[in-house]
């Protein structure tokens, strides 16, 4: 793990109730905070830094809130599918939230290696419409390129990554943002919370095969 980045601790052992499809949550918990911060620090290490940011408002595209999770992984599947065809893994994590005007949503961080960049630019609009129940509706897709991932600069990438995470993880309790080493890394006030449906969090299933095979999204 690059240094001074948030500490991680081991995960827990696996349980089905929490992975129930209809399972109604308001926070993340100090564990599903954990693992997207190692999973992302992996991705690091591994030489696939995560350096796209994609928000998908599945609500305000008209998905409903039980359905969205499930979009989320397809999204995902069809991702990891494109690059693979070209040789290439994925590394992901995404966060489930729910807002007024998005409805439940998921901001996604994954991995797009530099020399597929110009290839990759319209899939994320094409995958996005393909899973929509109707026509698409603007603002469902939203997504922002971290610039530094593949540069010299650590520094801002480090700076790039940590304050994308520092937002995705805006629903955990605010007490867990010292102990996270996250403190400083970004505007967004913690300790929100959002009726989600199902799981909150997802994270790349390599990263996760290696720690205990925790199910897919």
């Amino acid at each position: 793990m690059p240094d001074g980045l948030p500490i991680s601790k081991p995960l827990l052992k696996r349980g089905g109730a929490r992975n129930r499809a209809d399972r109604t949550s308001w926070q993340l918990t100090e564990r599903q905070c954990h693992k997207v911060l190692d999973a992302s620090f992996a991705a690091w290490d591994a030489g696939m830094p995560l350096n796209r940011f994609i928000t998908l408002a599945w609500g305000h595209g008209g998905i409903d809130a039980g359905d969205s999770v499930k979009a989320t992984g397809k999204f995902v599947r069809l991702a990891r599918e494109w690059m693979a065809a070209r040789g290439y893994s994925m590394p992901w994590v995404w966060v489930q939230e729910r807002g007024d005007s998005l409805g439940q949503h998921a901001h996604l961080l994954l991995s797009v290696p530099a020399e597929l960049e110009p290839l990759f630019r319209p899939m994320p609009l094409r995958w996005t419409k393909s899973l929509l129940p109707q026509h698409y509706v603007r603002d469902t897709l939203d997504t922002q390129r971290l610039q530094f991932a593949h540069t010299a600069n650590t520094e801002a990438y480090r700076a790039q990554l940590l304050g994308k995470l520092h937002y995705m993880l805006k629903c955990a309790p605010a007490a867990l943002e010292g102990p996270l080493r996250m403190t400083g890394w970004g505007y967004t006030e913690w300790g929100q919370s959002c009726h989600v449906i199902g799981k909150r969090v997802g994270v790349w299933q390599t990263w996760k095969e290696a720690h205990g095979g925790l199910n897919g999204p």
